[in-house]
């Protein structure tokens, strides 16, 4: 499967997004998160934690990675977005003509990528693992600073303390523990943890505040 395939997949989910209004988040105010962005950078973290891996379907995880959110395009409901999702990944991947063995698979990563508890169970397929760890490496450490920054920057009160105690509700709380199971992306998610431990050290230090 070449490269161009991955992108015309990805330009379709895009579009129907779009086309269909499942492309914006519909969490809080937060106009700047598009959802296939997301889609993109959880890609790009399969990616990442699939290099040095070789007993593992790469196809089958780098098509769920695009798939995995298209369901909000038929309901912004997250609870239903998993199951919506594999629902038309099933139907674009028969529509061109691929193995029934493959479909299931995919279809199967994705209909579970949202199930976090299953990274907990020694039988889940490394490919679901790896899945679910990008899923859940997006948007958090540096990245998630910046989106409670434009949160807080939207707000009629405005403050830099006020700011410091959302990142230490949100960004620095969803970092407390390492929730990852291969080693590529413990050390990732390690990574992150650090940077965001001297992050908020050096802004307390900056507004003297004790930490």
């Amino acid at each position: 499967m070449k490269g161009n395939i991955y992108d015309e997949m990805f330009q379709y989910v895009k579009q129907y997004l779009e086309d269909n209004d499942g492309e914006v988040f519909n969490i809080g105010y937060f106009p700047f998160r598009k959802r296939s962005e997301h889609i993109k950078r959880v890609l790009i973290w399969t990616q990442r934690l699939m290099e040095e891996e070789t007993c593992i379907n790469k196809e089958a995880v780098l098509v769920s990675a695009i798939f995995h959110d298209i369901g909000y395009a038929l309901s912004l409901d997250n609870s239903t977005h998993a199951q919506n999702s594999a629902v038309l990944c099933d139907k674009y991947l028969k529509e061109n003509g691929y193995k029934p063995d493959f479909i299931n698979f995919v279809t199967y990563l994705v209909e579970n990528h949202s199930n976090k508890e299953l990274m907990k169970i020694s039988d889940t397929p490394l490919e679901l693992i790896i899945l679910m760890e990008a899923d859940l490496l997006d948007e958090t450490g540096a990245l998630s600073v910046v989106w409670d920054c434009m949160m807080e920057g939207s707000q009629d009160v405005q403050s830099f303390e006020k700011t410091y105690k959302h990142i230490l509700k949100y960004s620095y709380k969803t970092l407390s523990v390492n929730p990852m199971i291969t080693p590529k992306a413990k050390e990732f998610w390690k990574n992150k943890q650090d940077l965001m431990q001297e992050f908020i050290r050096q802004l307390s230090f900056d507004l003297d505040i004790n930490f």
